[in-house]
């Protein structure tokens, strides 16, 4: 299954690419744990798509008996990249939460848009 929502590039987007993706994983029937993950990496990748790039955001949210994958695209012209962070960092830190926490996870550059995604074992 794939459901996907289109999003502005603002802060309030934020909170509802959280919504969506709760509401589409309980639907199917996920774990909460898994849930709580995945809401918590959508929002470092909303987050950081809102920043870094303009325009629209596409959030995904596919399912299958084994994995939850979501993909966040956004219309940023780099590629995002983990940078390393100090303690004293307020902000930077999204790809490493997602390195942390997500079973896998990359980016893919296409012709007119990034996406990043994240993969959840279920």
């Amino acid at each position: 299954m794939a459901r996907a929502v289109e999003l502005m590039g603002r802060p309030a987007s934020v909170r509802k690419a959280r919504g969506f993706t709760t509401d589409v994983l309980a639907d199917d029937g996920i774990e909460a744990s898994v849930i709580e993950v995945a809401v918590l990496l959508v929002s470092e990748l909303v987050t950081n798509a809102i920043v870094h790039a303009r325009g629209t955001i596409c959030l995904t949210v596919h399912t299958d008996a084994n994995w939850v994958r979501i993909d966040v695209e956004d219309q940023g012209r780099g590629r995002p990249v983990m940078r390393p962070a100090t303690e004293d960092q307020l902000e930077g830190r999204g790809l490493q939460v997602v390195d942390k926490l997500a079973t896998d996870w990359g980016t893919q550059r296409r012709a007119t848009h990034n996406v990043v995604w994240f993969e959840i074992a279920r």
